[in-house]
């Protein structure tokens, strides 16, 4: 999500005019199949203006530092239509360039304009709304869009859409389906999905029986504030925490039933999975959600 008052199965569309010497751009009414592209109905309309969009051409590196920004990294992009602006450390912070880069939201700082016409960003903040899964999977020639809600449009969906593959054609004003090309979509809910946990630990008691610990984040309203938790953000709390090697190769147990974020493996379980009791456990969460399941997977160790 990138607005917590979008807490529902929809998803986000944004256009811009294909020519980006074209003026005038009236907006574009986008059609759906749902039988592979035979047949089309008219889905939903874009008259929000032009979006600043394009896409990177290199490839965004991943970053490990947590909520701290990123120095180190720049990615290039070229964009179809509009421009972008620098801002300061406490526009930074305050988001006041957010951005999609592939499937990862982030804030960005500086925006040098090159002589090709592209722009080379910097300083940013990476995995915002809990994006971080996606920070280490970009390439080039990534989707660049610039969140601006004036200028996208949140498209409604229900819960039984959710996992069908649909084609979709944005059609210009004024053209015609024809010459439209179909784009392929598949709505997986992801707003929907519950962030992936953090600070996974735990302990031993003196016959090696562990528990395996972790902290959970909120999807709505999570904002970090003072002698206050986070809201749950789901209709119940629920996790599902598995055993793994250290190679995260081969599976060795699933605990489920967990109301709590806490999980216990005795030493004879241990000694049931392969595991030398007092040997490092590796273990995976998962939140759950009642409406699309496992949440984001965090990946930790005892």
């Amino acid at each position: 999500m990138l607005r917590d008052a979008d807490d529902d199965p929809g998803f986000y569309a944004a256009a811009c005019a294909a020519d980006p010497k074209a003026t005038g751009w009236g907006g574009c009414t986008v059609f759906v199949s749902v039988d592979g592209g035979v047949t089309y109905a008219s889905a939903f309309s874009i008259a929000t203006g032009e979006a600043t969009m394009g896409k990177t051409t290199n490839v965004l590196g991943d970053f490990h530092g947590g909520n701290i920004p990123d120095e180190l990294s720049s990615v290039n992009v070229l964009l179809s239509n509009g421009t972008l602006s620098s801002t300061n450390n406490t526009g930074l912070l305050a988001g006041v360039n957010m951005a999609v880069v592939g499937d990862e939201i982030l804030y960005f700082r500086d925006a040098t304009l090159e002589t090709d016409g592209s722009y080379t960003l910097r300083g940013f903040l990476r995995g915002r709304r809990g994006s971080e899964y996606a920070m280490g999977s970009h390439a080039a020639a990534d989707r660049f869009l610039l969140v601006d809600s004036s200028k996208f449009v949140r498209v409604a969906q229900s819960t039984a859409d959710i996992g069908i593959a649909k084609k979709y054609k944005a059609v210009t004003n004024r053209m015609t389906l024809a010459t439209a090309a179909a784009q392929d979509f598949t709505n997986q809910g992801t707003g929907l999905k519950p962030y992936a946990p953090v600070q996974l630990g735990g302990g031993r008691d003196a016959s090696n029986n562990a528990t395996l610990t972790w902290l959970r984040r909120g999807r709505v309203n999570a904002e970090w504030r003072d002698v206050v938790d986070v809201p749950l953000g789901e209709s119940a709390e629920a996790y599902v925490v598995e055993i793994w090697d250290a190679a995260y190769a081969t599976l060795k147990r699933t605990i489920t039933g967990l109301t709590s974020p806490s999980a216990s493996y005795s030493a004879a379980q241990q000694t049931a999975d392969g595991i030398t009791p007092g040997n490092p456990i590796h273990f995976r969460v998962c939140q759950l959600s009642a409406t699309v399941g496992r949440g984001h997977p965090a990946d930790g160790s005892i």
